[in-house]
């Protein structure tokens, strides 16, 4: 019988393998022993000796194991099981070498203290999703489509957009995938704060959290630069917003060039340094802007104005109402933006909501009139 079982020294008939806490904690343990009865033994006497409440474990596995060919069992000989363990945050220590002389077969016994099995199954539980693009379903006019596609490539990308077409919200529903963020993210003695409820949209949460890859917008006429500095928050500090972007879309109207210059620095080094700290960085920079020779990025889109067909179609979709060649040829080329569409369709709303007896086709006119500035002394 395997006795002095905290002692490391070669073993014959037994070895305990435990993870531990950098604090010393035991989290895992792992016995191999020549029979499930000693097995059993040793794993309980372990627990004894080591001062362990046996209700706070849970064993997750049990049964013999083919050793044909094994000359010994060490920490050596288990280089998965610490890589496990590594990945969780735990080291793994041995009370010695077992030598199996010549046997075909061992038992083992695997338990886990309950805390470490909860955040084994939250991680399983926050499964990551590959992040796309998905361009196909969206309700845009086919030339506009084919122009987008570059977005699939998921590189930076200078959009001149003098189509006005809202770039965030049609990523919000193109984009697809999952991606895990700790609440806070912790490198030695640094504590930053990744999620921000405003930005992020969670799918579930476990020890960390699990969101839609997110679409952050920065507007050069109503942000500050202030966005991109380490603000301090309470006992840690607040990550500048590219880190917020992580795996989706940071998005810059009209942003100062030296901005753009510095992100696209530290995308190139993969990581900016933060309070001392590196700390890694992935995001999709998009530049969105009327300017087509300010910015200097590997990809670029040209959104043009839409065609008159185009502004009809979209407009009798988003109405509801049949318009008119002869109204469409008024409203002039730089007008003709999805942004005018809106515009548009919100004055026809309130029109309705004030003479709700009017027929719409009358009310689509007098909304177009007041958009031109025509005939509208009345309001």
């Amino acid at each position: 019988m395997e006795t002095d079982l905290l002692t490391p020294k070669e073993r014959y008939s037994g070895v305990v393998f435990i993870g531990v806490r950098k604090n010393g904690e035991v989290e895992f343990i792992k016995v191999y022993a020549e029979n499930e009865e000693l097995a059993k033994d040793i794993l309980e006497r372990f627990l004894y000796e080591k001062g362990i409440h046996p209700a706070d474990f849970v064993v997750v596995d049990k049964g013999y194991e083919d050793v044909e060919g094994k000359e010994i069992i060490s920490t050596r000989t288990e280089s998965e099981l610490s890589s496990f363990l590594g990945r969780l945050g735990l080291r793994l220590l041995s009370n010695g070498v077992l030598y199996l002389q010549g046997k075909k077969e061992i038992y083992q016994i695997t338990s886990l203290s309950k805390d470490l099995l909860r955040e084994i199954k939250s991680k399983e539980d926050l499964k990551e999703e590959p992040v796309r693009v998905e361009l196909k379903s969206l309700n845009l006019p086919p030339r506009f489509i084919e122009r987008l596609k570059a977005l699939e490539l998921m590189e930076d990308t200078l959009i001149i957009n003098h189509a006005e077409l809202p770039i965030p919200e049609v990523l919000k529903e193109a984009i697809k995938g999952a991606v895990k963020i700790p609440e806070v993210l912790e490198l030695g003695s640094l504590r930053l704060r990744l999620f921000n409820s405003e930005l992020h949209e969670v799918i579930k949460r476990g020890k960390e959290l699990l969101i839609k890859p997110p679409i952050v917008v920065w507007d050069s006429y109503v942000d500050s630069l202030e966005d991109f500095e380490v603000k301090e928050r309470g006992e840690g500090y607040d990550a500048p917003l590219f880190l917020k972007a992580h795996r989706g879309f940071l998005i810059l109207r009209e942003p100062p060039e030296k901005l753009v210059e510095k992100l696209m620095r530290i995308k190139e080094k993969g990581s900016a340094k933060i309070k001392g700290f590196k700390v890694p960085v992935e995001f999709t920079l998009i530049v969105e802007s009327k300017n087509t020779e300010k910015y200097d990025l590997p990809v670029k889109i040209k959104l043009p104005y839409l065609s008159q067909e185009e502004f009809k179609e979209l407009l009798e979709e988003k109405t509801g109402v049949k318009v008119s060649d002869e109204a469409v040829e008024k409203i002039p080329k730089e007008k003709r933006t999805f942004r005018t569409l809106l515009t548009i369709s919100k004055l026809l709303k309130r029109l309705k909501e004030k003479k709700p007896n009017k027929q719409s086709e009358e009310l689509l006119k007098e909304t177009l009139a007041l958009f031109l500035g025509e005939g509208n002394e009345g309001y």
